[in-house]
């Protein structure tokens, strides 16, 4: 992964982050409306009943000398502001149902004149003093100044342990981004050493090869020398693994590491051939190119593209067992695009190894089996070419009956 797709990762999670948060707190809101309309139907519902309770009490008191209610039985116009809210017997009815509701606020009360409400907005805590007061158009209502924390602390639970969660998941966020940024760093750190190792590899090697080579034309005598043979095809095979490291290396750090140009495939194609024909004569191979009718002109990159064709050409020399038969077919099937096959008799791929082929440092169970040393790097290197230049990589293979490998690209 990318220093880029981590960014793009941490800002799809900060945005999911910031979407749960917002989803939380929605739930919040709507949780406190729903408990304040708990609220108001319990006090509505204990104002109604301790009026209509009031209502059906008997006029007189227990001992029959005068009325337990003042205001029950007279006029409207009668009944005054003060009146009502200095009934005893009203305001104890009223703090029963009250408490038989669970409510055990302190509040007051008021009378509210028919022209401070419409039938459309009745006030919340509020119940019409009809049938108490006959014919009476006024309201009695309630008013809680403390709703606001009794609603809050009914809520304690449920906003304390979604902080908690919402805390938890934050924590565990920042904590996983700055190990994941931390990782990649010295994922990155890695790989630069490892550069700096291959490329300090690479001098001395090519130092050995060239020291060999020269041995040889200088000694005509040690020319056939198994010793001096062995000193040149080694440092010649860790050269080559080397500049495979190099060369996924650079397409790591390189956001841009195709340097385009108009591509004539089939030359491209026959020129890697012919800088790997020591490898097959020494092999004992067979390759034949087919080239099915013309060909376009294709924007690529003259050196990866060579490299890829050269990983897979010399995968199929050295993965067989047998004396190597190579079939190479180049056509382009659509105007817009151009197909590339290379078919072996190698030893092929298991089925269930398919998927994780072109992964880095990925070996099949076969080819570690074969005296040849690798990186697992080749067909990684090869599938990432083959992507930069929007193209498509397939194989079909089964075990010891051979590969084939088909790649497309697109013209322009």
């Amino acid at each position: 992964m990318t220093t880029k797709q981590i960014y793009i990762v941490i800002a799809a999670s900060c945005l999911a982050l910031l979407g749960l948060i917002a989803i939380q707190v929605r739930w919040m809101t709507y949780s406190q409306e729903l408990l304040e309309e708990q609220f108001e139907h319990r006090v509505d519902m204990a104002l109604c009943q301790a009026v209509e309770t009031t209502t059906n009490e008997p006029c007189c008191g227990p001992t029959g000398t005068g009325s337990a209610t003042p205001i029950k039985g007279c006029r409207a116009e009668d009944v005054t502001e003060s009146m009502i809210l200095s009934d005893s017997q009203l305001r104890r009815n009223l703090n029963s149902s009250l408490a038989f509701y669970d409510i055990r606020l302190p509040y007051t009360v008021q009378v509210a004149n028919p022209t401070d409400s419409s039938a459309d907005n009745i006030p919340a805590y509020s119940c019409q003093l009809d049938p108490l007061v006959a014919g009476d158009t006024r309201r009695l209502e309630l008013v809680f100044p403390t709703k606001e924390s009794y609603i809050l602390r009914r809520m304690n639970v449920m906003i304390g342990s979604s902080i908690l969660i919402l805390s938890v998941i934050l924590l565990v966020f920042f904590v996983a981004g700055y190990f994941l940024i931390k990782q990649k760093r010295l994922a990155d750190q890695n790989i630069v050493f490892f550069n700096h190792m291959a490329h300090e590899f690479k001098t001395p090697l090519t130092n050995i090869k060239l020291a060999a080579g020269l041995l040889g034309r200088k000694k005509p005598d040690l020319k056939d020398d198994q010793v001096l043979q062995i000193i040149s095809k080694e440092s010649g095979q860790l050269i080559y693994q080397v500049e495979r490291f190099l060369q996924m290396a650079g397409l790591e750090f390189n956001k841009n590491p195709l340097r385009l140009q108009p591509l004539n495939l089939e030359a491209l194609l026959r020129e890697t051939i012919a800088g790997l024909s020591p490898l097959i004569q020494e092999k004992g191979a067979s390759l034949t190119l087919e080239v099915k009718g013309p060909l376009p002109l294709m924007e690529g990159d003259e050196l990866h593209l060579r490299n890829a064709f050269r990983n897979l050409i010399d995968n199929a020399l050295k993965y067989c067992e047998s004396a190597p038969e190579i079939h190479i077919a180049l056509e382009a099937p659509t105007p817009q695009q151009i197909q590339l096959t290379i078919r072996d008799n190698g030893l092929g791929i298991d089925q269930q190894e398919l998927p994780g082929i072109f992964q880095e440092f990925k070996r099949g169970r076969q080819a570690s089996s074969m005296p040849f040393s690798g990186f697992g790097l080749g067909l990684a290197y090869v599938k990432k070419i083959v992507d930069l230049h929007r193209g498509a990589i397939s194989v079909i293979a089964e075990r010891r009956k051979g590969s084939s490998f088909s790649l497309s690209f697109p013209v322009k």
